[in-house]
């Protein structure tokens, strides 16, 4: 088969599979590895792709998860973590993260995740769900946040998790919708429809906009995960296209 056939394929076989990627994760135990997963709809399936060729290469089952509302995906404490945080009707009281441990996406079928734990708002007791959506998971500082994505208003509020409950840490004008996040360490990055942002947090707390904060206009629409591999950060479409950009070029913005 011709390798631009061959391409098509896994395009067409990865098209197939994932109808509206919402989440990105580059692998730290798999070189050129990247992970994705549906948005509301689909079963609990992991599906991993090449970074380099856009190879669709598998589909892992989450043996014991449910699959309402997946939104996105990172790394905390030697596990995957999977955020089942959609709440775009506001209709769920608690949301829920599975830890799995990193399956093999060239022999692995199935995984069973290791702990689950669900969670709460802190500030949300005894008020009527309004904002208490996110689309947006990632790990930093030994700890994990969600930003939340409101139907209304263009700004976003940053939670950490703590046990069972998100308390809130800061509030930012990001001018957009909040879809996805991820972190290595020295930087975060933030992804709206159309904006990739990359914050330089100060390291002095919690709150990851007291730093530098880049952006790039991007023109992606439906731009549902990021993720950083290498040194490059790369943006994913609801239709499994991925998108490329390099951080020193965003710096330079």
């Amino acid at each position: 088969m011709l390798l631009s056939s061959f391409f098509l394929q896994c395009q067409a076989d990865s098209n197939r599979l994932i109808t509206e990627a919402s989440g990105l994760l580059s692998s730290k135990k798999y070189p050129n590895v990247f992970w994705t997963h549906n948005d509301s709809g689909d079963k609990p399936y992991l599906y991993a792709i090449d970074a380099e060729t856009l190879e669709f290469i598998s589909k892992i089952h989450v043996n014991d998860a449910k699959h309402k509302d997946w939104e996105d995906i990172a790394y905390f404490d030697g596990h995957i973590v999977i955020g089942d945080i959609g709440n775009n009707k506001r209709k769920r009281k608690s949301l829920k993260l599975y830890f799995i441990n990193e399956p093999n996406p060239y022999k692995d079928k199935k995984v069973t995740s290791q702990k689950r734990i669900k969670f709460t708002y802190a500030n949300s007791k005894g008020k009527k769900i309004k904002n208490y959506n996110s689309e947006a998971l990632f790990s930093f500082r030994d700890a994990l946040f969600v930003l939340t994505k409101h139907k209304k208003g263009k700004k976003t509020v940053l939670y950490k998790i703590e046990k069972n409950s998100a308390k809130k840490v800061a509030v930012y004008n990001i001018k957009g919708k909040v879809t996805a996040a991820d972190s290595r360490g020295d930087y975060v990055a933030i992804l709206t429809y159309d904006t990739l942002y990359l914050l330089e947090p100060s390291q002095q707390s919690d709150n990851i906009f007291d730093g530098k904060i880049h952006k790039k206009s991007i023109r992606v629409n439906k731009a549902e995960g990021v993720a950083f591999h290498k040194e490059n950060l790369h943006v994913i479409h609801e239709n499994s296209d991925i998108f490329t950009y390099k951080i020193s070029d965003i710096i330079k913005d």
